[in-house]
């Protein structure tokens, strides 16, 4: 396993558990199968290019893409990581 797969694979779990979707509706938002999602979630399997553009141009969760990809946070232009609202 990657690392770096695996630490993509636990940011999108972070955006889906803070939207509080479970794992088939997260997948059904972004169009691929649930069991492709848990292996992305899992660190099994590589984030493809089409799923990180599904992310990148959903009006829900665009604004998580800078984060998914570089740990950075701009937020003047609307790119934030995920919080918890506790």
């Amino acid at each position: 396993m990657n690392p770096d797969t695996s630490l993509v694979g636990k940011k999108i779990r972070k955006i889906r558990e803070v939207m509080g979707l479970s794992r088939p509706k997260f997948a059904e938002l972004l169009q691929v199968p649930p069991t492709t999602l848990k292996n992305y979630e899992l660190g099994y399997r590589e984030v493809g290019g089409a799923f990180l553009v599904a992310l990148a141009q959903h009006p829900e969760l665009h604004q998580y893409t800078l984060w998914l990809l570089t740990d950075k946070i701009i937020d003047s232009v609307g790119q934030i990581a995920p919080q918890e609202d506790h």
